[in-house]
């Protein structure tokens, strides 16, 4: 059905101010008209007709980083180490639809046991299961020392490492995720991969034509993902000036998923964690932030990420994610486009989708509020369309 959405507020995603009073119009799925009212053409198909009255409309958001087949929650890895693949599988559904009603109609899925995320993404896009337009990396991969060993695809060489990154080429994956750094029992932090297999498993992903994203949770296995070339750090709590400096200059992400630690320090001190647990999760909290702080100064480019399911968060919060970037000394105007625009390009979709322009696919939300006044406004979404058609 073609649709009309009059005398609304509009937060186009490309940079421009806010438009306060816009109508936009949508045929066969596509964003066919943009303007005022007052000179918008008369037709005569049957179409809906929205008063948009008092709402914001953005573009549809996109999470650059979440695992669908976790729940999140305070023991979200015992689901993840333990389910089995139907369960898996039916908690992926479940999360699809919960993130789509929040407003994401696109993400990144970055690793999934048995690969199940690429056949979510492709039950998404076929509209089986109804979710975000997903770009799903199947397995994560690592060298011993990053993840626990249940989790992911242990390879102990870089040869081991390229067959299992052709492998989920193979399969259908959109992107490789591969574990940049691990911690030693005592705490210490290491380069998990090393330089030379993450050159290696960089080439090998973009002679394939696709990105490949690293988890970061160290200086120096940061430093050496961004020296291998990788597309985009992921969490990146530790990383140091140099290595932001580094990021800037090759056009490096950061995706800073600070959701991790925002809700395991609410979740602590509701199930009165010991005094160690909570410092652990400060010191990991205020590094981030300074990380991302460090980024943000830098012109690094950050695309938002949650790490729903693969962390305590869990799916459905990206308006959180985006007020704890805006906490952090991002301006919200910037935390949108991170999470519209920006995110798109991340992802490769930016053609298609990421910002409200004629010939776009109509992937928008509808908020009560104007998130650029109060980010909080994104928890109240009004109205979800996905290509065209009304989802909430």
């Amino acid at each position: 059905m073609d649709l009309v959405i009059r005398n609304v507020r509009m937060i186009d995603g490309t940079g421009a101010d806010t438009v306060p009073n816009v109508s936009v119009e949508v045929a066969d799925g596509r964003i066919s008209w943009i303007g005022e009212e007052t000179a918008r053409p008369r037709r005569t198909v049957h179409q809906q007709d929205i008063d948009a009255q008092g709402l914001t409309l953005i573009p549809g958001m996109i999470d650059c980083h979440e695992h669908f087949t976790g729940d999140g929650g305070w023991e979200s890895m015992h689901g993840l180490l333990n389910d089995s693949q139907d369960v898996f599988t039916l908690k992926a559904v479940g999360n699809c639809r919960r993130a789509l009603m929040s407003g994401v109609t696109s993400a990144r899925d970055v690793g999934a046991r048995f690969g199940i995320n690429i056949l979510i993404a492709q039950q998404t896009a076929s509209g089986e299961v109804l979710g975000p337009r997903i770009i799903a990396a199947g397995e994560w991969l690592q060298f011993s020392g990053c993840w626990p060993a249940g989790l992911t695809r242990r390879t102990e060489t870089t040869e081991e490492l390229l067959i299992a990154i052709q492998e989920q080429i193979d399969r259908g994956a959109g992107l490789i995720k591969v574990g940049a750094t691990g911690f030693a029992p005592d705490g210490t932090q290491f380069s998990n991969i090393g330089p030379q297999a993450l050159v290696a498993a960089v080439r090998a992903s973009h002679a394939a034509g696709l990105k490949i994203a690293a988890h970061c949770h160290g200086f120096e296995g940061s430093r050496d993902a961004v020296e291998a070339g990788i597309d985009s750090v992921e969490h990146g709590t530790y990383v140091d000036e140099p290595t932001v400096r580094i990021m800037a200059e090759k056009g490096t992400y950061m995706v800073p998923t600070m959701s991790t630690w925002d809700v395991r320090e609410r979740l602590a001190l509701q199930m009165r964690q010991s005094r160690q647990q909570m410092a652990d999760i400060l010191d990991r909290k205020d590094n981030s932030i300074a990380s991302f702080k460090r980024a943000l100064e830098a012109g690094v480019t950050i695309a938002t990420g949650t790490d729903a399911g693969g962390s305590p968060a869990r799916h459905g919060f990206i308006g959180r994610e985006v007020e704890l970037m805006v906490e952090c000394g991002m301006s919200p105007k910037d935390a949108i486009e991170s999470s519209t625009r920006i995110a798109a390009e991340l992802l490769g979709i930016q053609e298609d989708v990421g910002t409200i322009e004629v010939g776009k696919q109509a992937d928008m939300v509808l908020i009560d509020g104007d998130p650029h006044s109060d980010p909080g406004a994104l928890r109240n979404v009004w109205a979800v369309f996905q290509g065209g058609r009304r989802i909430r």
